[in-house]
């Protein structure tokens, strides 16, 4: 197949959760004998907003489009940007013009790429797959986590009004906030009417969007993959003596829940574990001080350590300096990819009993499942596994069942293809 792949950035540029899943799916969808062609928003001082690079020839191929967020004046124009919906439609025009059409677009974050590209792709007659890897088409927050740090179950439009005017003041007033929020869930909606298929990681996330209005028959549950072949010949985890290496992997951002892992530490003696911390520090909507507050409330001796961004290529590295992987997000995360690449490398996760994370691990057998925000349950789980290397060793044993590799995922997303490109006419 002919398979277009869009992405709100892809690696090395952008190195998030989403931009590597689709990173592996590229490679596994070229290497099963696919033509792949992933079109990401890119920086590109060099361009004019809305310009695009194209990329050298290959399999896959990456172009990247030109975006910096000017004219974002409006929860509006953080969902519509003109030159970039126009950007796209030219892509498709060029590439026609030069001879590569595509069998199927398949979608994957739209922030800064305008929700107008769905229009666009089935303007241009190409069968659209939408993959929802969080909430943003109807939360600009992303993840239905509220301003006060509580999290949400539906998008009831008083809730988000009042969440939404104190994230963003200058866009929302008293008098028309919850009008505004009306006209950003009836947008989703609409956006979400335009691919053939809409896809989920887990089950577990399609509730929101149930909620929301989406007819649940519409959605289609895709496991996501990792890269198993990387991951799987690591050492198992240190018998020890010395500290439990513990990992947290992922955006230092206050739904992620990094806080409750500190404040666990903290209940334990000196020695007993390390943190070792790897993922971006970035703002949390206009909130830079998060990764500074949770540090400032650490004690001497406590021996916990950031490391900053990685990549794909570092995972096998950070995995075999660690013995267990914390996750414990605090908003209904649709799947918790980090986990499954911890799984893949023979290492018993801690996960919160929250969204797709708990579905990662059955309690007991390859990790512990335990109640998101609760500190001493945490506390408690840690001071556990570092008493008792043989569980941790126990839990290592089962972990790498628990994982499916790249493969099997593109399996299953390529069915899909084929089955949207049934229901759409192919254009002369």
């Amino acid at each position: 197949m002919r398979i277009l792949l869009l992405c709100h950035g892809y690696p090395p540029d952008s190195i998030g959760g989403v931009e590597q899943h689709v990173f592996g799916l590229a490679t596994e969808l070229a290497r099963a004998g696919h033509q792949v062609h992933v079109y990401a928003r890119g920086n590109l001082p060099e361009l004019a907003q809305g310009e695009h690079r194209l990329g050298a020839p290959g399999n896959p191929r990456v172009t990247r489009v030109a975006y910096r967020w000017q004219g974002v004046d409006s929860l509006e124009a953080m969902y519509t940007c003109a030159p970039m919906a126009t950007a796209l439609a030219s892509f498709l025009d060029e590439r026609a013009a030069a001879g590569e059409t595509f069998d199927v677009a398949h979608v994957h974050h739209l922030t800064g790429m305008s929700t107008d590209s769905l229009a666009v792709l089935r303007d241009a007659g190409v069968p659209t797959v939408l993959t929802l890897h969080d909430y943003w088409l109807f939360c600009p927050r992303g993840q239905m986590f509220h301003h006060r740090g509580e999290r949400c179950e539906t998008a009831a439009p008083e809730r988000c009004a009042s969440c939404l005017q104190a994230t963003f003041p200058f866009w929302l007033r008293d008098d028309d906030r919850e009008a505004v929020v009306t006209a950003l869930q009836a947008r989703a909606l609409q956006a979400l009417s335009l691919p053939q298929a809409l896809v989920v990681p887990s089950r577990r996330a399609i509730p929101p969007f149930a909620a929301l209005g989406v007819p649940e028959a519409r959605f289609t549950v895709v496991e996501n993959g990792v890269d198993t072949e990387a991951l799987q010949h690591l050492p198992p985890p240190a018998a020890g003596p010395g500290p439990l290496r513990v990992g947290y992997l992922g955006t230092l951002m206050p739904s992620k829940g990094l806080h409750v892992l500190l404040a666990a530490r903290r209940q334990l003696p000196p020695g007993a574990i390390t943190i070792e911390a790897f993922g971006n520090a970035v703002p949390y909507h206009g909130d830079d001080g998060y990764l500074t507050r949770c540090f400032a409330a650490l004690r001497p001796g406590d021996e916990v350590r950031y490391h900053g961004p990685y990549g794909l290529a570092e995972l096998p590295r950070i995995l075999a300096g660690i013995d267990v992987l914390a996750a414990p997000a605090l908003w209904h995360e649709a799947f918790g990819l980090t986990v499954r690449e911890a799984l893949a490398a023979g290492r018993p996760v801690l996960v919160s009993r929250v969204g797709g994370l708990q579905d990662a691990v059955e309690d007991g057998v390859a990790g512990l499942v335990l109640p998101p925000g609760d500190v001493d349950a945490w506390a408690g789980a840690l001071a556990r596994l570092a008493a008792d290397r043989g569980e941790v060793r126990r839990l290592a044993g089962a972990a790498r069942g628990c994982a499916r590799g790249f493969a099997a995922m593109t399996a299953d997303l390529v069915a899909v293809y084929h089955k949207v490109c049934a229901t759409v006419p192919r254009r002369a």
